[in-house]
């Protein structure tokens, strides 16, 4: 449970570098990253995966909502860094050697008006690697969330010796930009890791 904890204070600290990206320029001010410690450039267009949706419990936030895997679940018990974040779902049954347990937080953006793609492409690599000591930032290719189009980025962490990697997403409605979090222990696989964000995006709808 202690790393637990201590990643979730970490998953926060990664949504706020981003957000604070989000304050800092107007909506198509930005170019997007192409190279150097992105890792990759980034797609024009995104896509959207077809995948089966996530089947599990459905979790409800400020004025969105979307499923989870069978097994995730809001933990019972408030777990210390959490403050500020919407939404904080775990794998209840995860059993991994690491004692990680995989999970997704939702933090709602304060900046006034929506962030973009561009933006979070330019800036963000910068901020994660520079307020989270993130590495490996890499921006990934858009995809859709709800219909509109998200960035993409991953990265890995260490946070007081816990490592694991992150992918997130950025789905907006109107001028307000929910910042998603996906957090995976190092032994996760790309590609498991990418079936459950999929899966769970596929799902997410506004109230």
């Amino acid at each position: 449970m202690t790393r637990t904890r201590t990643t979730t204070a970490a998953a926060l600290l990664v949504s706020a570098a981003l957000l604070l990206a989000g304050c800092g320029g107007q909506s198509g001010d930005a170019e997007p990253a192409a190279s150097g410690d992105a890792g990759s450039s980034a797609s024009p267009s995104a896509s959207t995966p077809a995948v089966e949706p996530a089947a599990g419990e459905t979790i409800t936030g400020t004025g969105y909502s979307f499923s989870v895997p069978e097994g995730w679940g809001i933990p019972e018990q408030e777990l210390p860094g959490t403050e500020g974040i919407d939404v904080f779902v775990a794998n209840l049954s995860d059993a991994s050697a690491d004692g990680f347990a995989d999970n997704v937080n939702v933090v709602l953006s304060p900046a006034p008006q929506a962030i973009t793609a561009d933006q979070v492409e330019s800036l963000g690599v910068d901020e994660l690697e520079g307020a989270a000591g993130a590495t490996d930032v890499t921006v990934e290719e858009r995809t859709t969330v709800a219909g509109e189009e998200s960035a993409h980025l991953s990265a890995a962490l260490d946070q007081q010796g816990v490592q694991y990697n992150i992918d997130q997403f950025y789905a907006s409605q109107g001028d307000q930009t929910y910042v998603i979090t996906f957090s995976f222990s190092p032994e996760v696989t790309e590609a498991d890791r990418a079936a459950v964000y999929e899966s769970v995006l596929a799902t997410w709808t506004w109230a």
